[in-house]
């Protein structure tokens, strides 16, 4: 049998494209990956876009050509007409994962999570958390195998995020959990450290910077992966559910560092979640599930969760019968 055409759609998010490629590799079947770009078109919702290429630039289009695929992965709303027009006018089974934007029934299948507000439907995949491509622990190469066998353990690692559409990163919040975290590293013969990602604030990078040194990670050649594999103990800003996932699924004790609504947040979100309705994501959804499922500590008291992959190879396994691989169970 040939083996069918599959295209994953990256895009300019490091998470989600992740996300998409942990799902697309989970398939077990060659994959292409098409990452594309977009224009001010991209400002649109998607529901007034239909299927269509209006939104992608000339390079990303240029992407799009025979073989046509028989699937396509995509995540998120910019990638939500290209992938609707695949469908419309090359046939493709289509399954998308986050929040599309419009109603679940454009789609073969929707992947999502708790923070998404997509009405249930038939072809709807309720994760209970994001997908993770962390993977198993790579190699130490020269500069971290320096770094980390420098460091006494435990090992408490802080990894930050940054302002999102509807959520602030809080400074004093960020280096209070700096200054419990050495505390706790003092406490256990330890040390704290943390990593930055291309979000996190210059402000509070500096701020963090003057109370860890060089114990902010900052050399490019010590991966995050790695410093993930090695961590004792992990604490996440909350603004980023895929680190979040990823480090809950390290089995490790995990903490999250809470952030802040903006003004606009709680303009359009309301002070407390379910409270307005709307169309965009609220964080607060997941962060009470994985709460609630005991998955996820705080600063002071991290807590390791029981976290099972059934979920996620259930969503693997309905991708592939998409194009008729094998059946889909339970």
């Amino acid at each position: 049998m040939t083996k069918p055409v599959i295209w994953a759609l990256l895009g300019d998010k490091t998470g989600d494209n992740n996300q998409l490629l942990a799902l697309a590799e989970l398939i077990g079947l060659p994959f292409e990956a098409k990452r594309l770009s977009y224009n001010l078109m991209r400002a649109v919702p998607p529901r007034f876009l239909g299927a269509s290429l209006l939104t992608l630039t000339p390079e990303a289009r240029r992407q799009l050509a025979p073989p046509w695929p028989d699937l396509v992965i995509a995540i998120g709303r910019r990638s939500v007409p290209a992938a609707r027009w695949l469908k419309k006018h090359h046939g493709a089974k289509l399954a998308l994962m986050g929040h599309p934007r419009v109603a679940p029934a454009h789609f073969d299948l929707v992947v999502t999570t708790r923070q998404y507000p997509v009405p249930a439907h038939g072809n709807v995949i309720l994760l209970p958390m994001p997908m993770s491509r962390l993977g198993e622990r790579p190699a130490a190469n020269a500069a971290e195998t320096a770094l980390l066998d420098s460091l006494p353990r435990p090992h408490l690692l802080l990894a930050l995020g940054g302002p999102t559409k509807f959520w602030v990163l809080d400074e004093a919040a960020v280096l209070g959990a700096v200054d419990e975290l050495l505390a706790r590293a003092r406490n256990f013969g330890g040390s704290a450290l943390a990593i930055g990602s291309r979000r996190t604030p210059p402000a509070i990078m500096s701020a963090v910077r003057d109370r860890l040194g060089d114990r902010l990670i900052e050399d490019p050649a010590v991966r995050f992966a790695m410093l993930m594999h090695d961590a004792d103990e992990i604490f996440v800003t909350a603004d980023s559910i895929s680190m979040l996932s990823e480090a809950i699924q390290t089995g490790k004790p995990v903490g999250m560092v809470p952030i802040q609504l903006s003004a606009k947040g709680k303009r359009r979100l309301g002070e407390r979640p379910g409270e307005r309705r709307h169309r965009n994501r609220d964080l607060r959804h997941i962060w009470e599930y994985l709460r609630g499922q005991r998955m996820v500590g705080t600063v002071a008291e991290p807590r390791a969760g029981d976290w099972s992959s059934d979920e996620v190879r259930k969503a693997a396994r309905a991708v592939r019968k998409l194009i008729g691989i094998e059946q889909a169970h339970g």
